[in-house]
């Protein structure tokens, strides 16, 4: 019997061999692949699988031409993996595993690791959420839908990781990023609006798009070096987004991003709002 490797997840080959989760861990034909794959049915990059702070490992599709299926479902949007999935790439068949972490069980080292990784950092914080994605998926072909979407990801993940982002976490028909204070972050994070701002305008798919900057808690590094993002902060950028849903806004920026931002963005007043779970309302403005 093979022991199960030192890894939180992997991927198991139709012959039992174990493929051991990596990050980056790109799936595709092209040779900087984790899995390379030699089928013509797989695309150059063809998806990839993204580990996240909390123990979650999602697999996201790269707007591949003949999909990504999981337990025989083709996928049209980032989706969680659990132990026991069965992953479909052209005529590859693999089973994802996961394990749990090596910490838990030791409550007692879990506690000293997240004591002394914890720290507190300013932060730009980002979400974009795809509007209306359950009447999409009624309204287009799931291949036409799986294409769109994926080909957005895609496109999102290289501009965001251009300008020095990072995406911390998929969320189905988005994603959360962000960019610890530098002295180059403020103007990653301009780049990064424009060029959003400029792929919202073809709407395939329409999006919205919120920016905040704040204090966040910054740690618990994954075996992956991934971190978490909690806080205040990270509550307030996510009630940001429903609100912007609420006022038919397809972008929102917080006060405290636009003090920060100057003049270097053009912004219109959206007025005072009150967000579930903060005590006063809050000024905003569109960009």
């Amino acid at each position: 019997m093979t022991a199960t490797p030192p890894h939180r997840a992997w991927i198991e080959k139709r012959n039992g061999e174990r493929l051991p989760i990596e990050a980056p861990f790109g799936i595709g034909r092209a040779t900087d692949n984790r899995l390379v794959l030699h089928d013509e049915r797989v695309s150059r990059r063809h998806a990839f699988i993204h580990a996240q702070a909390d123990g979650e490992w999602w697999l996201v599709d790269l707007g591949s031409s003949n999909g990504t299926y999981v337990n025989r479902v083709r996928v049209s949007q980032p989706i969680r993996l659990r132990d026991g999935d069965q992953l479909e790439f052209g005529s590859s068949l693999f089973v994802f595993r996961q394990t749990e972490s090596p910490l838990a069980g030791d409550p007692t080292r879990t506690t000293e690791v997240t004591v002394l990784d914890l720290r507190t950092a300013a932060c730009w914080l980002l979400v974009a959420d795809i509007e209306g994605s359950t009447l999409l998926s009624q309204r287009m072909a799931d291949q036409d839908l799986a294409v769109m979407m994926g080909r957005w990801f895609s496109t999102c993940q290289q501009l965001v990781e251009c300008h020095r982002g990072v995406i911390n976490k998929y969320l189905g028909d988005g994603f959360f990023a962000y960019w610890p204070e530098t002295e180059a972050a403020r103007s990653g994070i301009l780049d990064a609006i424009s060029q959003l701002k400029q792929l919202q305008e073809a709407r395939s798919p329409a999006f919205r798009l919120v920016v905040h900057h704040g204090q966040v808690i910054l740690g618990g590094h994954g075996s992956l070096g991934e971190e978490s993002l909690s806080g205040r902060e990270v509550n307030f950028v996510f009630r940001m987004e429903k609100l912007a849903g609420q006022l038919g806004l397809a972008r929102l920026l917080s006060e405290s991003a636009r003090q920060c931002l100057g003049d270097a963005l053009n912004t219109t007043d959206a007025g005072m709002h009150a967000l579930p779970g903060f005590p006063a309302p809050c000024r905003f403005a569109t960009f």
